[in-house]
């Protein structure tokens, strides 16, 4: 009978790779537009500037370099003299000030609101520029809360719809855009979208973001490497840089940095540090959005009950702000995206082959730099990064990646889910266009078995291509299973 289960594995195996050879129906060509498309960025994909209806105001964010460097320059000193006190609190007193003011602008009320003249430079492109084959961006304020944002996006894409002519559009959300695009989905509807795109985005969470509104946070050597190698592997100096990077590492100084910042963070104290950095990151109610389900009520109680326990500043209005979406969007996403599937073609983008942030315990997650893979891919099961997955029994089929390392058979929609390997969040390309602009204007749902060039498993290739990722070995795969 054992003899049997083999062979009949092996001629499954056989029948696999003969299919995956076969099944393609077609090479993916430019599609012809036949409707507006329309792009949802992500967190913090549009600036933020002081004043936006005066032509010569400074941004508010990013925070200008010059601002930067004078902030540092001006904590030196104090951290010299921590060094010498050990006077942690004096040091706090002096150095959170600075970080306050050089954030202040940015900021939101209490109440979770705007509360001076910050905002993006942004109106509607003109109605004659818009057409059925146009694709046009949606930029909007990513502090606020996403049930705002939402309003915001329907009556925009109303607009791009009267400016076209058209009954439908196709959208893309990126990273938190896809927050922005489920919330949309369940307050608005279906109708109006004929092709939904989640491109590596955050609907279900990132784990650093709940380990981070928890106070979960530690600085780890190797974790702050494998991040800064990551985040500079495009650049022309990478070579060098991850040598740096290693150097660095190997002789002791990045782990000597990060035990200094961890006893910075235990001796201060996470209740001390939260009133400084909360007031900023959690004001803003797209990160409220992006901490995982499993984790918000853990969230909330640690920030409004810990870290603002003795605080008298009124912030009813920012809770009733995070409440409000965790009981209308929080518990409908899985839902919602079901709801789409059933009206709308539905496609989902997770990239992966990196570490995850480096300053929490999850940065072993396989992710893209930003995302868990497993959120992006709605639900993809992924050992931790460069591991294989620990399988109680053969999973003989394409769902496996190449390097055993994700089973896309759990993803809510498996055959509608492509995978990118060594693709960083912030990534892009035209060939990356060309796919996902193939996937939105097909005639109906395509599928990971619709085009030869765009398989479930896909890499970036040496000149930043997006190719089929091959190397998939079933054979080993059984023989280690076995």
């Amino acid at each position: 009978m054992k003899k049997f289960k083999v062979a009949a594995a092996l001629a499954l195996i056989a029948a696999m790779l003969f299919s995956m050879n076969c099944v393609y129906a077609a090479k993916a060509e430019e599609p012809e537009r036949d409707c507006p498309y329309v792009f949802i960025h992500g967190f913090m994909g549009s600036s933020i500037y002081a004043d936006p209806s005066d032509e010569d105001s400074p941004l508010a964010w990013p925070p200008a370099a010059n601002d930067i460097v004078s902030t540092v320059f001006k904590a030196l000193p104090h951290l010299g003299l921590l060094l010498i006190t050990r006077d942690y609190k004096a040091f706090g007193d002096k150095v959170f000030p600075l970080v306050d003011k050089l954030f202040s602008e940015i900021e939101l009320a209490p109440d979770g609101t705007v509360h001076n003249k910050t905002g993006i430079r942004w109106s509607y492109p003109p109605a004659e520029s818009i057409n059925k084959s146009s694709k046009v961006d949606f930029v909007y304020d990513w502090r606020i809360s996403p049930i705002e944002v939402a309003a915001q996006l329907n009556d925009f894409i109303d607009y791009v719809l009267d400016c076209s002519g058209c009954e439908q559009i196709v959208a893309e959300a990126h990273s938190y855009g896809g927050v922005i695009l489920t919330t949309y989905a369940r307050l608005y509807g279906t109708s109006k979208i004929r092709s939904w795109m989640y491109n590596s985005t955050a609907v279900f969470g990132e784990d650093y973001t709940g380990d981070l509104f928890t106070g979960n946070i530690v600085f780890r050597d190797d974790a702050l490497t494998e991040f800064l190698k990551a985040s500079t592997e495009n650049s022309g100096s990478a070579g060098f840089l991850s040598f740096l990077f290693d150097a660095l590492y190997k002789t002791k100084i990045t782990d000597g940095l990060c035990r200094f910042t961890n006893r910075l963070i235990e001796k201060i104290g996470m209740q001390r540090i939260g009133q400084s950095l909360v007031p900023l990151f959690g004001g803003w109610l797209s990160i409220w959005s992006m901490v995982p389900d499993e984790k918000a009520q853990e969230a909330y109680d640690y920030v409004f009950g810990f870290v603002y326990e003795n605080d008298p500043t009124d912030r009813s209005g920012l809770q009733a702000k995070v409440r409000e979406f965790d009981e209308k969007i929080r518990p409908f996403k899985a839902e919602t995206l079901n709801k789409i599937n059933e009206d709308a073609n539905l496609y989902v983008i997770a990239r992966y082959g990196y570490y995850g942030m480096f300053m929490t315990d999850s940065w072993v997650n396989e992710s893209d730099t930003v995302i868990d893979t497993k959120y992006a891919s709605f639900g993809a099961t992924c050992a931790p990064h460069g591991e294989e997955l620990k399988l109680d029994k053969p999973v003989l089929h394409e769902h496996i990646s190449p390097e055993k390392g994700i089973d896309a058979s759990t993803c809510m929609f498996p055959e509608q889910t492509w995978f990118i390997k060594g693709l960083t969040h912030s990534a892009w390309g035209d060939s990356l266009d060309r796919m996902t602009l193939t996937l939105l204007y097909n005639e109906g749902q395509a599928t990971t078995d619709t085009f030869e060039n765009y398989p479930r498993w896909l890499r970036r290739d040496s000149k930043g291509g997006i190719v089929p990722d091959t190397e998939t070995d079933y054979t080993a795969l059984l023989q280690r299973l076995h």
